[in-house]
This record gives C-alpha cells, sequence and structure tokens, in this order.
C-alpha cells in the first residue's frame, strides 16, 4: 500500500503571527500539530513571492534553473512582459513524478499549473490561470455542484476600492466556496498526495498585516481564526497513517518607507523616458498635492465582475465607461495600473519592467532583446557598476536602502536562462516602487509585503514529534517528499532530503538518499527565444 501525504500551503504564512495566534487560542488546531509534529523556519526563493516559490516546491529547483522567477517573464521585450504558465516550467515536477511512479495526486490551487502539464491529473488551476477553464477535467463540474461555484479569486475590485470590511467578508465566503469543493475532492475521490493553498492567509496579510502583527486586529485575524477550523477538518478526515505537511511559499514584512527605484535610474542615466513619462512626472507633482484632497473625500468606487460582464453584453457602452474611467474614477484608485508606461525602451539600460517584482532588475541585453541596447561586451562592467551605486544608494538621514545587492550568478549560478533577473535586492526598511507616481526617491507609507521566511511543519508516523528544525528551504521539500516515499531524487535537484525532520531511527532517516534521473525535461527554446530569435533573423532580411 502506498503512503498517503496531505499538503497544505497557508500563502504568506509567517510564524511571526501564527505563533502567537496559536498561544492566544485562536488558532488551537495548529497549537496541537505544533505539539504533535516538528516544524521550523522555511526560507522561500530569490524573488521571495508565489509563482517562483511554488514551483521550486514542486520541482526542488530555484528558479533560475526552472525557469518561472516571477510572476510575468520577458518576452522579445523588456516592454512586453507575459504572465507564466505551466508551460514555462522546464522541469518534471513532483506531482508528474508521483503519477508517473502510479501514484493518485490532486491538486487545488496551486501556482502555475495553467494550463495543466498532464491530463490524466485532477487538477483546480490558481491564479495564473488564463481564460475561464480551471477545473481538469471539465466534466467534474457536473459531478461536483460546487466546483461550478468555485472562484479563483475573491472580489479584489472591494480591496481596489478600500471597501475594507466588505472584502473582508467577501474573503471569507471565497474560502468557504473553496474549500466546499475541496471536501468533496477530498472525500469522494482517490488520492495518495492532495495538495491544497489557503491563498487567504496572503490576501489579508498584504491588507492587513501591520495591524495582525501588532494588535491581532479581530476582523482580520477571523480569516487565521476559520482556516484553523478547516485545518481541524482535515485533521479528522485525513486517514489512518497519513503525512501531513504545512507550509508557506514565503512570509510577510511591513515596510514602513519606499524608495522610487525607476526614478533613480532615471536620474543615474540608467533608464530614459518618452513624452509619456514626461507626462507622468508632471503628474506626479500634482498627485502629491491632490492626494489629501482626495483621501479626505472619502469616495470609492465599486468595478465589480458584474460591470464588466455587462460592458461585454453590451459593447456600446464601452466608449462612456472608458471615458468614465480616465475622467472620474481613476483618480480615485490607490493604483497606477499603468506600471511603467512611460520608459523608453530602445534607450534604457536598466529597469524594473512592468509586472517585474520589485526585488528583480534587469538589464536591457542586446542579444535577449529586440530593442536591447547593451552588448555582451559591456554587460559585466555595468553589472559590477551598478551593484556598487545601489549598495551605496543612502536616504535622507543616511541608512542604506537596500540590506544586500546580488548579481544573477551569486543567486542562480550559471545555469539560469538570459531571460532571467540580472541583479537583485533584499530590503532592508524600504519598499522598493517601480512606477514613476512620485516626485521624490522617498516616501513614507506602510507597504504589507513579503517576508523571505515562510513556515514548515509536518505531522505524521514518520515525522518527529514537538520539535523544531533549523536550515529548511523550498527546494528541500519535494526531494524531502520523495525519500519519505521511498522514491528516487532527481540528480539534479537544488534541494537536499531533511533528514532531520523523520524520527530518530526511523526508516526514512536511517535510509540512504536513493538518487534517480534528472528532471529537466528536453531543452526546447521557450516561447519568448523563438520569438526573440525569429524577431533578429526577420531584422538581418535586406531588402
Amino acid at each position: 500500500m502506498k503512503k498517503k501525504t496531505v499538503v497544505l500551503g497557508l500563502d504568506g504564512a509567517t510564524w511571526k503571527i501564527l505563533k502567537p495566534f496559536a498561544e492566544a487560542g485562536y488558532m488551537p488546531t495548529l497549537k496541537g500539530l505544533l505539539e504533535r509534529g516538528v516544524h521550523g523556519e522555511l526560507e522561500s526563493t530569490m524573488p521571495a513571492m508565489t509563482a517562483p516559490a511554488w514551483v521550486t516546491f514542486a520541482t526542488g529547483k530555484h528558479p533560475g534553473n526552472h525557469g518561472v522567477f516571477d510572476f510575468m517573464l520577458p518576452t522579445d521585450s523588456l516592454g512586453k512582459m507575459k504572465f507564466a504558465t505551466a508551460k514555462d516550467i522546464r522541469d518534471k515536477t513532483l506531482y508528474e513524478i508521483l503519477k508517473d511512479e502510479g501514484y493518485t495526486p490532486i491538486l487545488v490551487n496551486l501556482p502555475a499549473t495553467w494550463p495543466p502539464k498532464r491530463d490524466d491529473i485532477i487538477t483546480i488551476t490558481s491564479l495564473l490561470t488564463q481564460g475561464d477553464q480551471w477545473v481538469y477535467p471539465a466534466s467534474l463540474k457536473e459531478e461536483f455542484p460546487e466546483l461550478a461555484k468555485y472562484r479563483l479569486t475573491p472580489d479584489e475590485s472591494l480591496r481596489v476600492a478600500e471597501r475594507r470590511d466588505e472584502y473582508i467578508v467577501d474573503l471569507l465566503a471565497h474560502l468557504e466556496e473553496q474549500m466546499a469543493a475541496v471536501r468533496r475532492l477530498f472525500t469522494e475521490k482517490p488520492w495518495d498526495f492532495f495538495f491544497y493553498l489557503f491563498s487567504h492567509s496572503d490576501w489579508i496579510s498584504h491588507l492587513a498585516y501591520t495591524e495582525l502583527e501588532e494588535e491581532h486586529e479581530p476582523k482580520a485575524r477571523a480569516i487565521f481564526e476559520r482556516i484553523d477550523q478547516h485545518l481541524k477538518w482535515f485533521t479528522e478526515n485525513i486517514p489512518a497513517d497519513t503525512n501531513l505537511i504545512l507550509l508557506s511559499d514565503h512570509g510577510f514584512t511591513a515596510y514602513k518607507k519606499v524608495f522610487y527605484f525607476n526614478r533613480w535610474l532615471e536620474q543615474e542615466g540608467y533608464l530614459k523616458t518618452n513624452k509619456e513619462g514626461d507626462k507622468m512626472r508632471g503628474a506626479a507633482t500634482r498627485r502629491a498635492k491632490e492626494s489629501d484632497k482626495i483621501t479626505a473625500t472619502k469616495k470609492r468606487v465599486n468595478i465589480g465582475t458584474g460591470l464588466l460582464r455587462f460592458l461585454d453584453t453590451f459593447p456600446f457602452l464601452k466608449p462612456v465607461a472608458k471615458w468614465s474611467y480616465h475622467s472620474v474614477i481613476k483618480k480615485y484608485l490607490p493604483i497606477n495600473l499603468k506600471v511603467n508606461v512611460g520608459i523608453d525602451f530602445p534607450n534604457t539600460k536598466v529597469c524594473f519592467p512592468k509586472g517585474s517584482y520589485i526585488t528583480n532588475g534587469y538589464i536591457n541585453k542586446n542579444w535577449v532583446y529586440t530593442d536591447g541596447c547593451i552588448s555582451r561586451e559591456e554587460y559585466p562592467k555595468l553589472v559590477e557598476e551598478l551593484a556598487e551605486k545601489i549598495r551605496n544608494i543612502k536616504d535622507p538621514s543616511g541608512n542604506p536602502v537596500v540590506a544586500k545587492v546580488m548579481t544573477r550568478k551569486e543567486v542562480y549560478g550559471d545555469t539560469a536562462p538570459d531571460e532571467a533577473p540580472d541583479i537583485f535586492f533584499e530590503l532592508s526598511d524600504y519598499w522598493l516602487i517601480g512606477n514613476f507616481n512620485s516626485s521624490s526617491l522617498f516616501d513614507e507609507e506602510i507597504e504589507n509585503k513579503h517576508g523571505k521566511m515562510g513556515i514548515f511543519l509536518a505531522v505524521g508516523p514518520d515525522f518527529e514529534t514537538d520539535a523544531d528544525v533549523e536550515g529548511l528551504k523550498m527546494q528541500d521539500v519535494t526531494p524531502t517528499i520523495l525519500h519519505l516515499l521511498g522514491l528516487p531524487v532527481p540528480e539534479d535537484c537544488d534541494g537536499q532530503v531533511a533528514h532531520a525532520l523523520f524520527k530518530a531511527g526511523s526508516e526514512p532517516r536511517e535510509r540512504s538518499v536513493n538518487f534517480g534521473a534528472p528532471s529537466r525535461l528536453d531543452d526546447k527554446p521557450s516561447e519568448s527565444s523563438e520569438k526573440t530569435s525569429l524577431a533578429k533573423a526577420i531584422g538581418k532580411i535586406k531588402l
């Protein structure tokens, strides 16, 4: 009989709030699991964000190897980013390996599973899904009506419109909708490996992490209390002799200051703007003067999915809606969707491109991007020069803006594709901003964003009890699960089997690791590299 494994993700969870919640009685199930199992901090990827981290979980490799190093990836230009999909994963995943070994996986809400890599694995995809099909096979929606009502995300228009309490209510409703489907799959479909991700811990932390950490704010805390109740359901319904793993992709931190990094790059001559950029520069000054007045009006907007469906039904109203957005609504939104509009890419050496995570800097390489302006010969000197300048950026009080600067080679080694980011940052007190929506480099505001250290907790017949371990990394999880199940670990995994998690004297702890074939799939040109090669070939044609 095959060992069963349940993996539950708590996106963005950190022990900084979970342990106090458990001790205060808000999460009694979690407290019991801590006493019964082995736990520790889990170091995230670089960058510490959802898409690359969960793909690292699924492959046992760092982002420079598996290829998903951001939510959005460059195509043939840094000005043209695309959303990452499962097609961008360069390696065979844990769930594919398990399927090939005769196991039956079920995946619910695992990021970067769209489109599914296999049609023989029950998969409910996640927030990177494109289109309206996220249940695979689709016939499951007829078998389980709960899946027909399943939403990938809550109503984000409530958060954008700063309707905080309504957003939290919708988060709770969304959690119940997803769990209704999860419970049916868990109890009625056969499986040997079951994965479900609670995204709600991340969404509420982006909204209210500061209040959760400092005040245990009740309305936001209700999300974690409800998650704990669902954890109890899993513990009560999990089959005997099943191992349970809880983990998060990253932690959370409240940054109290922001630094406008693309504007600094512009001042240093690394980034050039066009006419649109000039407009944004002037508008930033005007917005600074108007912001207090706008905030005082307490006007809010709700751009819901119902409105979007209505406009799709009556397309002649779209011009009116477009005018309303630009003339009335836009100035009341707390975000600017044109993150990097205004960048003159053919003349820009370095930037944070639209959609890039803000700890990733890209150099505009001419052998990678059709409008790149930095040659292979110029590249090493520019990387060294840029890293040194960034290390020396100081705020008005003389404090460094970033804690550490690293090159791609320092983070990923020599295996990363050319499209990977070229420079990385570990942050200090400042969150870095990529847009031009400020007339200055520095600003004071709270940003609830990702932290480096997530959580890991394992409970079951093979794991230690009431113990904690150190040094765990996200890339260690897949090798550890494969070893636990007695399966070969791909020899090219970046992670290690964490033997210290297993009970002293137990078979998995004493057994040597059995290494198997590499998990790297046949190296095929990515969509972006194919487009780049084609564009460059066309450019060489002389008419």
